[in-house]
């Protein structure tokens, strides 16, 4: 098994996970477009040194409430051929993670619309859910990202 390090965040109080290789950087204090018509979790775009990126509201995909707090950060990620921004109420830590503790998601959690749920890591008493960013956007909305990213350029 190859070794992966997760960048852990936290989303209404709950510790997910995505792996540093994926991981393109992390920024705070982003001035957010809202785009009307997209996507419920598109929260809009960013200019980020000159590239257009979506944004990507977690709490919203995954049901949670609004954050009402301002310590909002964005984690850049390459989902296949696009860059998105994640939207969570913040960044922890990247975790040092013995191959033990890598557990798999039970297949009663994943289904077609939490496929994006990968792996499960044991911290002491505390569970990380890992995400595959791959699986967080469905083809039709990878389909709408480019779009709306393109006439943004245009």
């Amino acid at each position: 098994m190859d070794e992966m390090k997760p960048v852990v965040f936290s989303l209404d109080h709950e510790n997910y996970g995505i792996d540093i290789d994926r991981v393109l950087g992390i920024e705070r204090e982003q001035q957010i477009v809202r785009v009307p018509n997209t996507v419920d979790y598109i929260r809009g775009i960013m200019n980020l040194r000159g590239e257009i990126i979506p944004v990507y509201d977690l709490r919203k995909k995954f049901d949670l409430p609004e954050n009402k707090e301002d310590s909002i950060e964005f984690i850049i990620v390459r989902v296949r051929n696009a860059k998105i921004a994640l939207e969570v109420d913040g960044v922890k830590e990247i975790h040092k993670l013995s191959p033990e503790d890598l557990l798999p998601m039970p297949g009663i959690c994943v289904n077609d619309d939490t496929r994006y749920f990968k792996n499960v890591i044991r911290n002491g008493n505390e569970l990380i859910v890992i995400l595959d960013v791959d699986y967080l956007l469905s083809e039709e909305e990878l389909k709408r990202i480019d779009e709306m990213v393109n006439q943004t350029e245009m």
